[in-house]
C-alpha cells in the first residue's frame, strides 16, 4: 500500500466509526457529515426502512425511543478503493435494550459505498444484511415474514 491508501483507509475505518458513535449517542444530525446528500440508505433487513439522509434521520429520531440502551460494535472492515470511490463490507454486534429491561442481539453486515468529495470520504449508499439475531422479542421481531 502507498501513503494515500493507508491515509484513505484509516479515514475511511474512522468514518465507519463515527456513524456508530452518532447513532449510539443519538446524535443523528452527525449523519449530515458523514453521509453525502443524496445518499440512499437501507435498514430493511432489521426491521427498518429504507430511504435518503433525511427520512432516516427522522426514522431513528423516534425508532429508537423504545430502546434505552443500545450499542454498535464494528469490525472487520474489509475495504475496496479505487480512486474517489470505495466499497465495503462492515460487520456490526448490536445488542439493544428494550424498555422492560430485556435484552437482544443482532448481527449484521453494512454493504456501504463511499466517495471522496473535497478530500473528504462520505458514505453515500448503506444496506443492512442480516447476519443473525439472538432473543429478539415477538413484538419487535426483525424476521422477515414470508
Amino acid at each position: 500500500m502507498d501513503i494515500t491508501e493507508i491515509s484513505d483507509r484509516i479515514e475511511i475505518e474512522k468514518l465507519v466509526t463515527d456513524y456508530a458513535t452518532a447513532v449510539d449517542t443519538r446524535n443523528f444530525t452527525e449523519l449530515n457529515n458523514l453521509f453525502t446528500q443524496d445518499a440512499h440508505i437501507d435498514y430493511t433487513a432489521v426491521g427498518g426502512i429504507a430511504g435518503n439522509l433525511k427520512e432516516i434521520i427522522k426514522y431513528l429520531e423516534t425508532a429508537l425511543d423504545f430502546f434505552p440502551n443500545y450499542q454498535h460494535f464494528i469490525s472487520n472492515i474489509s475495504l475496496n478503493i479505487e480512486g474517489l470511490e470505495a466499497n465495503g463490507k462492515v460487520m456490526c454486534f448490536n445488542p439493544m435494550q428494550t424498555e422492560d429491561k430485556n435484552v437482544f442481539f443482532l448481527g449484521l453486515w453494512y454493504q456501504d459505498t463511499y466517495k471522496k468529495i473535497d478530500n473528504q470520504w462520505f458514505i453515500s449508499s448503506r444496506v443492512e444484511e442480516r447476519s443473525w439475531s439472538h432473543n429478539v422479542p415477538e413484538s419487535i421481531n426483525t424476521e422477515k415474514k414470508e
